[in-house]
């Protein structure tokens, strides 16, 4: 039974490695984004509780998009939560979001 269970792992680590782009995906169809970055800091988090090996499970994302005009960080942040509600479901742990809107980003 040993084939069974290595062809499962492998499924699920390739599963779980798409995180990334599901993410940046969703970024892309909900924000109409000026600019975005998704950076996988996973490994920075090697030795916590919640780590996993080979699990995209903690992100830095930045966001930049008109979409966040009139709103403040807390509702920007509760929006971006709520898009990324199914990957949290399914192992992501943390992350890290930086919204603007266009204006606010010349800025920085």
């Amino acid at each position: 039974m040993q084939g069974g269970n290595y062809f499962f792992k492998n499924l699920i680590k390739e599963i779980l490695l798409k995180r990334k782009t599901n993410i940046e995906n969703l970024i892309l169809k909900n924000y109409e984004p000026e600019f975005f970055s998704v950076i996988d800091v996973s490994e920075q988090h090697r030795g916590h509780q919640n780590f996993k090996e080979d699990v995209e499970s903690h992100f830095e994302i930045i966001i930049v998009s008109e979409k966040f005009k009139n709103l403040n960080r807390i509702e920007r942040h509760r929006m971006v939560n709520q898009n990324l509600r199914e990957e949290f479901l399914s192992d992501l742990h943390s992350v890290i979001i930086k919204t603007y809107t266009i204006e606010e980003y010349k800025k920085t």
